[in-house]
């Protein structure tokens, strides 16, 4: 009985969604696709791209240590950075702005930065550089100052970290990007007013149109937003299995992910901001779900959404989005 137990236990383990969470090639293969992607999506000459390419695997890297150091995933996997990249690899609209990233650059070293101040006695410091990367992040993108209070809060409630020096030491860190990019245009002559057209144009008033989205993207983020959903359920029904400072960290990324969720809706026309932001902060979660989550069907499901993830990727690559919603009377409810 036991060696039949024994048996179903290594079949379990061996099924294509555990070896591919496990396996120790998933990064260094989904690495391999991302760059054979951008080299179909771009120009060899475009400097942009290339800079984007260098800030993506930047990114990467940083997910390599945040799971390895905060010890995100329960097991030994190179889920995280590998979800991370097979999106990435998959909306080659993303591959040609390189400023554009800076923002989820920012918040990936924000909360990594965040979580390594969790239980140290003077959390100031770690403080600090988490609303330093904030502010530079909300430089490039206004709107993303709306993490702010959420990122406070979660600092004072799951990182319990947000004492009194440490609250004066995240205002600092917040502003610092202000002054020094404010002394730059006093000592450039450079117009400083433009610091503020941004914040013009982020202060919407109107409501968004669902024609404002493009094809793809009325493709990739109903699948996307589904995904991290039906991942942040997992992880709250299963939260009880991970340790107490593995939750906490969890629950950071879960509170920033409403503000996230806004923005993303909220500014269509910024989706080149807003989507690198909701994607590094969800990445956690789907990686959680895929490599942690039990069931009967969960291998079948994890193939099924590897598929059709990369049926968008091909449809996108290969621009057959007009030809598709030709066929299919979208412009009926668009319009409307």
């Amino acid at each position: 009985m036991v060696a039949y137990l024994l048996k179903i236990r290594n079949m379990k383990e061996h099924r294509f969604r555990n070896r591919v969470a496990e396996g120790s090639l998933t990064l260094p293969v989904m690495s391999a696709v991302t760059f054979f992607g951008w080299l179909l999506s771009v120009s060899l000459i475009d400097v942009a791209a290339w800079l984007t390419l260098a800030i993506v695997a930047l990114m990467t890297y940083a997910f390599v240590e945040c799971n390895n150091q905060c010890q995100l995933l329960r097991i030994r996997s190179r889920m995280v950075s590998a979800s991370f990249l097979a999106f990435v690899s998959a909306i080659p609209a993303l591959h040609a702005s390189s400023w554009h990233w800076l923002p989820a650059a920012s918040l990936l070293l924000s909360c990594f930065v965040a979580f390594k101040g969790y239980g140290r006695f003077q959390p100031q410091g770690w403080v600090f550089h988490a609303f330093l990367f904030l502010g530079i992040g909300s430089i490039v993108f206004p709107p993303m100052l709306l993490l702010v209070p959420f990122f406070l809060f979660s600092c004072s409630h799951q990182l319990r970290i947000l004492t009194g020096k440490a609250f004066v030491a995240a205002l600092l860190g917040l502003l610092l990007p202000y002054w020094v990019y404010g002394t730059f245009c006093l000592l450039t002559g450079f117009d400083v007013s433009r610091l503020f057209s941004a914040w013009h144009a982020a202060l919407r008033t109107s409501l968004p149109l669902l024609s404002s989205f493009e094809p793809w993207q009325l493709a990739f983020l109903p699948f996307l937003l589904f995904l991290s959903l039906t991942s942040m359920a997992h992880f709250v029904r299963t939260s009880y299995n991970d340790k107490i400072r593995t939750r906490q960290y969890f629950y950071t990324l879960f509170s920033l992910q409403f503000p996230l969720f806004f923005l993303l809706l909220w500014y269509p026309d910024a989706l080149s901001f807003t989507l690198p932001l909701f994607l590094t902060n969800s990445v956690p979660f789907i990686a959680h779900y895929f490599a942690l989550a039990r069931g009967r069907f969960m291998n079948v499901w994890f193939i099924v959404c590897l598929l059709l993830l990369t049926a968008l990727a091909v449809l996108t690559y290969l621009d057959l989005w007009p030809l598709l919603f030709t066929l299919i009377p979208t412009e009926t409810f668009i319009s409307h």
